[in-house]
């Protein structure tokens, strides 16, 4: 009769502390499958990524008198990555800068470009006047949160008109967007990297 009761409690027992922790491990289990799965935070990131325009109609804005448009893939030798990296003061990205798409016409010419942001690529497209000078830049798409105005002609307008003998810097003759300085600083770097590419693939 003892042995009875005392199995019968141990299993009684055994089932209220099931019942008390078991829902404490479930919640453990999908807390750790939500929060730390890698692929969430990849969605999460996604969830923020927007793409405002294409290649072709960015091109039509950029080159809108532009009548024998043909694209060009650029690589640089290893002279000319040293010298864009000297005279623009960046490193070539080994991801992004393997190779440069440009969009030549006799209305001028166009570059696509990707630099890193705070939360991830920011992707754009920069054309020259036939004198070199930046003529205008539109971003294509990005995932940044508070980066977004680096989109926004307020910042983009400063860059229009720049040549190589101007530093085309942040914080000197560019002007960053409040709380996105990391964003601010990409696009700034990438575009003046830009403008050594050309003049060492094209001016030269």
């Amino acid at each position: 009769m003892a042995k009875t009761f005392k199995r019968g409690l141990t299993i009684s027992l055994g089932l209220i502390f099931s019942l008390i922790f078991y829902p404490i491990n479930l919640v453990c289990y999908f807390y750790e499958k939500i929060f730390t799965n890698n692929q969430i935070s990849v969605s999460i990131q996604e969830v923020y990524a927007e793409v405002f325009s294409t290649i072709d109609e960015a091109l039509k804005v950029l080159l809108s008198d532009a009548k024998d448009l043909k694209e060009e893939i650029k690589v640089l030798t290893a002279e000319q990555k040293k010298s864009v990296e000297e005279k623009a003061q960046v490193e070539l990205d080994p991801e992004f800068d393997k190779e440069f798409h440009f969009y030549t016409s006799s209305a001028g010419t166009a570059v696509l470009d990707t630099v890193k942001g705070k939360w991830g690529p920011i992707k754009f497209i920069m054309a020259f006047d036939k004198e070199g000078k930046i003529k205008d830049v539109v971003v294509l798409e990005l995932k940044e949160r508070r980066g977004r105005p680096v989109k926004e002609r307020r910042f983009l307008d400063q860059f229009i008109g720049k040549a190589a003998n101007e530093p085309i810097k942040l914080n000197k003759d560019i002007k960053g967007v409040s709380g996105a300085t990391i964003s601010s600083r990409g696009m700034s770097n990438g575009i003046r990297k830009l403008v050594y590419v050309f003049n060492e693939l094209y001016k030269k």
